[in-house]
């Protein structure tokens, strides 16, 4: 499997490429057209130019050839997401369909990179030096919204993230089983309330009830999907002023090891400033959420974020009781108790 650094690939922005025509930018006219030049191209370094297909010059059939291949450019563009652009696209594809991507699970749970969890931060620390926080979003309902409703609540999303955030984040949702056995217990007691006791229709309404919502969660297999802003912050971001030339010498081999190494501040300070620059990122992602219209935000707490990484990465749900108290005996990953 391709070794994966800790961060996964992350777009600068959203939507802030230049339009040629309509929503359509430079880049997808250059996927459009490509197909047709790489044809051209190559038939003028291949083939002579005194060949001739079915009696027409080679330049008549490569003309008719190039533009069903612009043709196919333009719908290859056309059909892209709307969420990406035509060449991230097809780069994605690309990239999935030439990389591995499968290792056993016993392998994988390896390269959880997870070091150490810091409750009173609600922060998790990374294996080389980075911390992460998460912020537990509530999106509104959208069910019944109309097509304008949500184009103006991807465009406030949108801002939000070009304008509001200045660093990397990352995305995550997730799903847990929905609680039946909760949901029906409340049921279930009233069963024994003196006044379902004494009518035995309501009592008997009450129980199929019960029976028919057990058996129709079972056959929808309702889940409950939870999303998260996942914020890092890494040491070099502390150590350097941003775009600064020590930070752009840093990324040189070698001769940034040892500016790192040089310029680098006592451990202690280092984990405040990583801790404090956390807190403000993540307080300004929790603001810009709760700006969007019926969004709900909140930083979640250390040992929440803590389940929720080990579950990830265990592939089940974990039950670990005292968790606080889990959290200083045992591995964030393992096996069940």
């Amino acid at each position: 499997m391709v070794e994966r650094t800790p961060s996964k690939r992350i777009p600068k922005s959203l939507g802030t490429e230049t339009k040629l025509l309509g929503s359509y930018t430079l880049g997808d006219a250059g996927v459009a057209l490509f197909p047709a030049v790489a044809i051209i191209l190559l038939v003028q370094l291949v083939v002579p130019s005194s060949t001739r297909v079915a009696g027409y010059t080679i330049q008549t059939v490569l003309l008719s050839v190039a533009a069903v291949a612009v043709c196919m450019g333009a719908v290859f563009v056309y059909v892209t997401p709307a969420y990406t652009s035509s060449l991230d696209w097809l780069v994605t594809m690309v990239r999935f369909h030439t990389t591995t991507t499968e290792e056993p699970h016993s392998e994988a749970l390896e390269h959880h990179q997870l070091e150490r969890v810091y409750p009173t931060h609600d922060a998790i620390e990374r294996q080389d030096g980075a911390v992460i926080g998460l912020v537990r979003v509530s999106p509104p309902s959208m069910a019944l919204a109309t097509d304008e409703e949500w184009g103006a609540m991807a465009e406030s999303f949108q801002d939000f993230l070009n304008t509001t955030v200045t660093f990397p984040i990352q995305i995550y949702s997730t799903t847990q089983p929905f609680p039946v056995e909760t949901y029906l217990d409340h049921y279930r007691e009233r069963l024994d309330d003196p006044d379902v006791k004494a009518n035995p229709k309501l009592r008997t309404l009450i129980e199929q009830y019960i029976e028919w919502y057990e058996r129709d969660l079972e056959a929808r297999q309702m889940t409950i999907r939870d999303h998260y802003v996942v914020v890092t912050v890494r040491p070099e971001e502390i150590q350097f002023e941003q775009e600064s030339i020590l930070a752009t010498l840093s990324d040189v081999p070698l001769l940034g090891v040892f500016i790192r190494a040089v310029t680098a501040p006592p451990l202690a300070v280092q984990r405040r400033e990583l801790f404090t620059e956390l807190d403000e990122r993540l307080s300004r992602v929790q603001s810009g959420l709760r700006d969007l219209e019926g969004c709900e935000a909140r930083v979640v707490d250390a040992s929440d974020a803590t389940q929720l990484i080990g579950e990830f990465w265990a592939g089940q749900t974990l039950e670990y009781g005292d968790f606080e108290q889990t959290l200083r005996t045992r591995p964030l990953v393992g096996d069940q108790p």
